[in-house]
């Protein structure tokens, strides 16, 4: 045996020495200077995505890139360049990639740590200083105040996922105090009348809606967001819905992000402009989200005296677009609202209601414009509905006066359409033409039950004969 190979028996570490260097929470990183560090994690040479990854591999780690990422000199920078191009598309990815890179920093601190992170990073960015031209005012300058929101509720979303009901009340408490929301609120809610501060109100639907409403990953968030926002205002709470969820005013067929007060208040030719069935949708979709929802537990009453406040805000709607809300707010609600009608004796009103809400029933169907079955729904609210009236006569009379109602717009329709100053005269035709055409396929539908089948009555009390309808736009 050669003498190296017998020095190596006896001492192996001789020849094979070991690295001495003691790991660290950092790695070989901790052998640099801070610049070169610094430099390394910074975006010249590592994506946020890797840094996120990078997080999880110590807390020492952890801590120095949160700190690297509150730095808005390294995070932020990019953006900035981005901002003059208007690269809208990278900027709302980087700010994606600002939310993850923050979730996961994060991940070994409390929600009390948590929230200081993230009030501390929106001042670097400058979203809570008015007077700090920041990344965030140079994107509401050369972009838009709407987009700086969008980024805003990207960034927010991005880091709460997967929180409790209770620490997304207290990033909520956050948020609405550093963005004085509540002082932003009140000037439209309380200190000012509707429409008259279109521009604040324009500001506030935008923040709402970018910031919380429309980046709840689940309808039990978005329910959370909009209890807290009810719970603000407990007696506006129609006038808050329609601020946020109300149709919006039209320049030239686009919309300009103002509010519109008064366009459901005015009566126009049925199914036209002023009133699109599409004004209805949003909030007939909140107001199921509300009465579906654990956060508000709200009842058939409360639903109701929602719905008589939404539809007089800011002034009484016209009664055929209280049927459009309607139809959209599904059977059981409108059996409600039309029998909550009946009890108050307001008989004139029930009997108009009914004729448009037949006229909705009827255009809003996947059948065949005026058959018997488009009106199918329509038939069977209105049976449930006057079952509330014990005595035959009572009922008897609301049946009346309901054809008496049709009776009345079918007149003004044929007065309005024999006018020869009158400009829309093809719209009026068509009015005319559909509630004829629908006033013979309720006959058809009475008749069939009366003369053809005494059973059918049965059928009307069940659930199964008929359903609502699916509106045309949601096919």
């Amino acid at each position: 045996m050669k003498r190296g190979q017998i020095e190596q028996r006896k001492n192996p570490k001789r020849l094979c020495k070991r690295a001495t260097t003691k790991p660290t929470e950092m790695g070989q990183l901790s052998g640099f200077p801070e610049e070169i560090t610094q430099h390394i994690l910074s975006d010249f040479c590592m994506p946020l995505s890797s840094l996120a990854s990078l997080c999880m591999t110590s807390k020492t780690m952890c801590d120095y890139i949160r700190d690297l990422s509150i730095d808005s000199q390294l995070v932020i920078r990019p953006i900035n360049g981005w901002i003059a191009t208007k690269s809208c598309a990278k900027i709302k990815i980087r700010f994606i990639e600002i939310g993850m890179l923050l979730r996961a920093s994060c991940s070994y601190l409390n929600t009390t740590e948590k929230l200081k992170v993230i009030e501390t990073f929106f001042y670097e960015l400058g979203e809570t200083e008015p007077d700090y031209q920041g990344t965030y005012h140079r994107i509401c300058e050369d972009i838009s105040l709407k987009f700086a929101y969008d980024c805003i509720g990207l960034l927010i979303n991005k880091f709460i996922i997967n929180w409790d009901d209770e620490a997304l009340k207290r990033t909520f408490e956050l948020i609405n105090r550093l963005s004085r929301l509540k002082e932003r609120m009140d000037k439209v809610l309380l200190l000012n009348e509707p429409g008259s501060k279109e521009a604040h109100e324009r500001d506030v639907r935008q923040f709402v809606q970018e910031v919380f409403l429309k980046k709840a990953i689940s309808p039990h968030q978005r329910s959370l967001w909009l209890s807290l926002l009810l719970d603000m205002y407990p007696t506006q709470h129609a006038r808050l819905i329609y601020l946020l969820y109300g149709p919006l005013q039209t320049v030239d067929g686009k919309y300009n992000g103002m509010v519109d007060w008064t366009v459901l208040t005015q009566c126009g030719n049925y199914g036209h402009i002023p009133c699109p069935y599409s004004y209805f949708k949003d909030l007939s979709d909140i107001m199921m989200l509300i009465q579906s929802s654990r956060m508000f537990n709200w009842n058939n009453d409360t639903m109701l005296r929602l719905f008589n406040e939404l539809t007089n805000t800011p002034e009484p709607w016209c009664l055929e677009n209280n049927a459009k809300l309607m139809f959209f707010l599904g059977h059981n609600l409108t059996v409600f609202i039309l029998q909550a009608k009946l009890k108050a004796d307001r008989i004139p009103e029930f009997s108009h209601i009914a004729y448009h809400l037949a006229q909705v029933s009827s255009q809003n169907s996947p059948e065949a414009e005026g058959s018997p079955e488009s009106l199918g729904w329509f038939v069977k609210v209105m049976f449930e509905a006057i079952q509330i009236l014990p005595a035959p006569s009572r009922r008897s009379h609301v049946i009346s006066e309901v054809f008496k109602a049709w009776k009345e717009n079918i007149q003004a329709l044929s007065e309005e359409f024999d006018d020869p100053l009158e400009d829309d005269q093809d719209e009026t035709r068509e009015d005319l033409r559909i509630a004829v055409v629908n006033l013979a396929s309720i006959t058809h539908l009475l008749m069939e039950m009366i003369l053809i089948n005494k059973e059918t009555s049965a059928c009307y009390s069940s659930n199964t004969c008929f359903s609502r309808p699916r509106p045309k736009h949601e096919e």
